[in-house]
């Protein structure tokens, strides 16, 4: 904020005091307008909820305000801004051009507001908080420690519970509150679910060595009409990702086998009992007697996140790590795309 002076030609008028001395008496017009140029931390938050919700009153239950102060707010923040950042359709508010540029500027800020003030209590008191992780068996052999291991570097008094279970097992951990956060795949469907997305993992077709397709350089799933499927387990997430894919390809897969880890799948490939689809995983050499081809078709992939219940309050842990896990995301987005201009 500009500071008052008593100089010549500073803002402000003197009198004198009642020992004769000469006081400065700020231009109250002047901090009228200082005062409404600043903004809150708050009112950006509120922004963003708006935008999530594209509705004020929905966003008001939210925030735990009122609907008159939030659209104030809003309205406030548009007139700083000298633009409107939200199109009105009848009861809804969606983001303009100018609102989308702002809300990744805003959400930036925030971001950095946060870890900042989550760093300064970590120097002032380390943290002894353990964070509970739920994850999938797929992810154990490389995301996750990549994940914690680069953490662990950044906050080196970091405490894990670990929990390796299916998809549908790990919703169940976060939603009794035996996790936090879940490193899972694919979204869950429904409300209350926080998600924050990590990777686009590629999903492959394991193939014994001596197939007629392991030689191929890349296939697609309406040639796999004839093959012997063997398949991930109903809950787990891959199976529903691998039963979508095959719909929309109009393929009814022969099943004929279910196992409840990747690392098995790829076993009876390896044994000649089937074929399978499998996630690429970190890219490293498959098993002995496996061979992977690429699938070329667009939907073959899975999509992986940290997942949290958003009605569960948040430790500390849990705030630190997301922070975390949202500072990789955007480094994975920009080296996947540097020319990105945001």
């Amino acid at each position: 904020m500009r500071a008052l002076s008593c100089r010549p030609g500073a803002r402000g008028s003197s009198i004198l005091g009642a020992a004769g001395k000469r006081k400065c008496r700020p231009d109250l017009e002047f901090m009228r307008r200082v005062h409404n140029a600043a903004m809150t931390v708050e009112e950006l938050r509120w922004f963003l909820a708006v935008a999530e919700t594209e509705h004020v009153t929905d966003a008001a239950a939210l925030l735990g305000t009122s609907q008159p102060t939030l659209s104030r707010a809003i309205g406030r923040l548009e007139r700083r801004v000298g633009t409107r950042l939200f199109d009105r359709d009848q009861h809804r508010l969606r983001l303009n051009d100018y609102g989308r540029v702002y809300r990744r500027h805003a959400q930036r800020a925030l971001d950095e507001l946060d870890t900042a003030q989550d760093r300064i209590a970590a120097l002032l008191q380390p943290p002894a908080d353990t964070l509970r992780l739920a994850f999938l068996h797929s992810l154990g052999g490389w995301l996750l420690p990549e994940l914690l291991g680069t953490y662990q570097r950044e906050s080196p008094n970091a405490r894990f519970t670990l929990h390796q279970e299916s998809a549908t097992t790990v919703l169940e951990l976060l939603q009794d509150g035996s996790a936090e956060v879940g490193l899972t795949s694919p979204r869950p469907s429904g409300a209350g679910w926080g998600w924050l997305p990590l990777r686009e993992e590629r999903l492959q077709l394991a193939v014994p060595v001596g197939h007629p397709l392991a030689d191929r350089t890349a296939l697609r799933l309406a040639e796999l009409v004839d093959e012997r499927l063997i398949i991930m387990r109903q809950a787990a997430g891959l199976r529903q990702i691998t039963c979508q894919i095959f719909h929309r390809a109009g393929v009814t897969p022969s099943v004929v086998m279910e196992a409840g880890e990747v690392a098995t799948i790829r076993s009876m490939v390896g044994a000649g009992l089937g074929v399978a689809v499998v996630p690429a995983g970190d890219g490293g050499a498959p098993q002995p007697g496996v061979r992977l081809v690429p699938l070329t078709d667009p939907d073959a992939f899975r999509s992986i996140g940290l997942l949290w219940h958003q009605e569960r309050p948040t430790s500390p842990a849990g705030r630190r790590f997301r922070a975390f896990a949202g500072r990789q995301a955007g480094e994975s987005q920009r080296l996947v795309n540097p020319a990105d201009p945001r």
